[in-house]
């Protein structure tokens, strides 16, 4: 099997507090052609989500430090990863719970690791094909980055602007939410000052893009990010 995709290899994080577990299954993905590693904490995992780029997550439930499906409710900046979550726990209720958490398959152990690997490998195809058709938001370097590539350096505002409207993509958000994603208290902002900063991205986005921000105004109620986005690091 080839985990070279778009020649670069997969990243997986193994969440697994047990060492006879968790260490084979890294030596057997990284012999697949994988960059994996595994951590026996969700303090760890969190530490690692935040120092590199990873596309796939291993996820078990029953953890030292708390509840995998709780984290994974919880956890900000998942929604460019594949989650799976890998479980001794077979009963229908923790298996929808997972998926309703997030992830994308739920596993019950004994897995083998020869099936882990294929349902990485098909995972990763479908990812990887919904990220080269979605916009993508850097909240490191304030660039937003539209389908083809082209990329955008954004403002303050702006930058505070998208990520809020990233939050809760293909929904409505509020005049009132948006005034707060930028700093300010709702019941004293001066909304024609929010009509500005997307007027004047609009225009940036199609002056500089060559496209059209997939921004749509909700008369009297606020705005949409009608297209897929995500937030994680422009490529």
């Amino acid at each position: 099997m080839n985990s070279m995709l778009n020649d670069t290899p997969v990243r997986v994080l193994i969440i697994e507090d047990d060492p006879a577990l968790r260490e084979p299954l890294v030596s057997f993905l990284i012999l697949e052609g994988m960059q994996a590693q595994g951590v026996g904490s969700l303090a760890a995992a969190d530490h690692a989500i935040q120092a590199q780029e990873l596309d796939v997550l291993l996820l078990d439930l029953g953890l030292p430090d708390g509840n995998g499906l709780t984290w994974l409710s919880n956890t900000a900046d998942l929604s460019d990863k594949g989650v799976i979550i890998t479980s001794a726990r077979s009963d229908a209720l923790s298996r929808v719970s997972g998926i309703r958490a997030g992830a994308d398959m739920y596993l019950v152990k004994p897995v083998l690791p020869e099936e882990i690997a294929s349902l990485i490998h098909n995972l990763m195809k479908r990812l990887r094909v919904q990220k080269s058709q979605a916009w993508v938001l850097d909240t490191k370097s304030w660039q937003l980055q539209a389908p083809d590539g082209k990329k955008l350096k954004l403002t303050h505002s702006e930058h505070a602007l998208v990520q809020t409207l990233a939050k809760a993509s293909g929904r409505v958000v509020t005049k009132e939410t948006l005034a707060i994603g930028l700093g300010h208290v709702p019941e004293i902002y001066d909304y024609r000052r929010l009509e500005v900063i997307i007027r004047r991205l609009r225009n940036k986005v199609r002056e500089t893009l060559g496209v059209t921000l997939p921004l749509e105004t909700a008369h009297r109620m606020g705005y949409s990010f009608t297209a897929d986005i995500r937030v994680g690091r422009v490529g």
